[in-house]
């Protein structure tokens, strides 16, 4: 071989030599510096250095070394931190072809693989997908760790979760009781475990097997308060216990659930916290309306108010609106006292505030008047309630809501002091403003037209009382819909005015009060006080 050839060849390996190195060197800087992006949280910039690392390293280092495949992992990694699932999916199939590769198909880094997938998949609820994918990795623990393991009942809990969240209750079902007895060998004790009762309670629920979920719910529940799992991530399931206990008709045993229920989401958020006073007083409103009891409800709202103080301080207007909700329940209560100073605490917030002839500081107005009702002060309970109507008038207008809602405050004070003409005045004048302002159809207009019913009834103007509810019923059912506790409430009082009309309207008492009943149970109150004074009207109808 001449000289000059052997110097070619030699330059030219020399060349490829130095060509590799450089590409090698490239590849191993973009794969560092993307590797540190990623654990800075800079996901951007790591997948692009990831990027240019993938399409160097095939031809510098080759895809089966183990700095590639971190770089595939890494990237996946990144577009998942980005919630591109998408992406996310693609790069880790791909670092599962890569593990098979280089002989690492039956490791645990395979099935840490085939989990992201499945989870992933799950939550773009591309179901199929995320069912190969458990099974896939149902197969790889088994092979890496065994059936007889803790990973694999991890693993085998995953694939069932699928069914539960895909509403496959039967599927599920079968899954669980297999799960069940690998679950208390290896999982008991752990927030694994508890998330598994509180899922057999699910799978129980859908299958209407409710006894049986109440029985896993407080087991779930149990198992939670076992670990050291934040209050947050469980407190929904004292909510679920408390619901499955009024479905089963266990309405006392419903409110000592959901009162535990927001204990602990006090415990969990903080009474100051905006889903606390939220959920407060949403169950403070299902107490009362549905559940029947006022003062449990009375109970919450002084809850409410506890927590008004701590996030709004103890002079906001939300403690004030807080207050005449109390003092308005302490009326019906007859606790004078008691209404009397919370609705003075709110009277001179709202005056502190320059909010007296707000809508609220009117509302409170109206309360005091009604206070002054109560402790007979006659004089000073008209002279509020002229007050307030004044203010709305001269602050809101006639066309404001509040304004008609003076006037039958007002129209009932006259009707309590048998004072109908005076009555008829306030109302007459209130459904005119409101027919002005908002229609016949509006339930403001049809507000009046009940205070109007109350009034006809309280003179014994029976047959007037009968026309103007009736107007009454339609008003609510267009406004509220027929199957509301507005308008059921309303057939209910129609059914007991024909009752005290006398023999004559028997028929059409019996008539409206099954209509009412049936209004009641597709409402869900079919045990309800209500419904059981019906049954007690039907029975005195019938006897007489």
């Amino acid at each position: 071989m001449g000289r000059s050839l052997k110097f070619i060849i030699t330059y030219t390996v020399l060349t490829l030599v130095i060509n590799i190195n450089t590409y090698a060197q490239d590849f191993h800087s973009n794969f560092n510096s993307g590797k540190a992006a990623y654990e800075q949280k800079k996901y951007n910039q790591a997948i692009q250095k990831l990027q240019t690392a993938r399409l160097q390293g095939q031809e510098a280092v080759g895809d089966t070394d183990p700095d590639y495949i971190l770089a595939i992992e890494y990237l996946a990694l990144s577009y998942q931190a980005q919630k591109d699932l998408g992406n996310a999916n693609i790069y880790f199939q791909s670092l599962e072809k890569l593990l098979k590769k280089s002989g690492n198909g039956e490791s645990e880094k395979m099935l840490s693989t085939q989990l992201q997938v499945a989870d992933n998949s799950l939550v773009m609820k591309n179901f199929p997908q995320a069912d190969i994918y458990y099974r896939n990795a149902i197969t790889t623990a088994e092979k890496v760790f065994g059936k007889d393991s803790k990973q694999y009942t991890s693993t085998f809990h995953k694939h069932a979760q699928l069914y539960v969240i895909g509403r496959k209750y039967k599927e599920a079902d079968a899954m669980y009781r297999t799960l069940e007895p690998m679950a208390e060998k290896y999982l008991k004790g752990t927030p694994e475990f508890a998330t598994i009762l509180s899922e057999q309670a699910d799978v129980s629920m859908g299958m209407k097997r409710v006894e049986e979920a109440s029985i896993q719910l407080s087991m779930a529940i149990k198992a939670f308060e076992g670990t050291n799992t934040p209050k947050s991530s469980y407190v929904n399931l004292y909510l679920k216990e408390a619901t499955l206990l009024e479905k089963n008709g266990d309405n006392q045993g419903a409110i000592k659930a959901y009162n535990i229920y927001i204990d602990n989401l006090g415990k969990a958020y903080g009474i100051d916290n905006k889903k606390y006073i939220t959920e407060v007083d949403r169950l403070a409103v299902h107490y009362d309306m549905k559940l029947h009891s006022p003062m449990d409800a009375y109970s919450l709202v002084k809850k409410k108010l506890a927590a008004n103080n701590k996030k709004f301080g103890e002079s906001s207007l939300e403690s004030a609106a807080t207050r005449i909700e109390l003092a308005e329940m302490e009326i019906e209560q007859n606790n004078i006292p008691a209404a009397k100073a919370n609705t003075e605490k709110a009277i001179s917030i709202y005056d502190s505030k320059g909010k007296a002839t707000s809508p609220e500081g009117i509302a409170a107005s109206i309360t005091m008047a009604r206070i002054f009702g109560h402790n007979n002060m006659k004089s000073e309970a008209e002279a509020a309630y002229k007050k307030a109507i004044a203010d709305t008038e001269k602050s809101l207008g006639q066309k404001h809501t509040t304004y008609g809602k003076a006037l039958d405050s007002l129209a009932f004070f006259y009707i309590e002091t048998k004072r109908f003409a005076d009555a008829e005045e306030a109302i007459q004048k209130g459904m005119t403003a409101r027919e002005k302002s908002v229609g016949k159809q509006h339930i403001d207009y049809g507000n009046s037209l009940y205070s109007l019913s109350v009034l006809y009834a309280s003179q014994d103007s029976l047959e007037k009382a009968e026309k103007t509810l009736i107007q009454v019923a339609k008003v609510r059912e267009a406004y509220y819909g027929a199957l509301t506790l507005e308008h059921a409430t309303c057939i209910k009082e129609l059914g007991d005015l024909y009752k005290d009309m006398g023999e004559e309207k028997s028929a059409a008492a019996l008539k409206t009060y099954r209509r009412a009943i049936t209004l009641y149970e597709g409402i869900g109150l079919k045990k309800s006080d209500m419904v059981k004074d019906i049954y007690k009207s039907i029975d005195d109808i019938n006897t007489r």
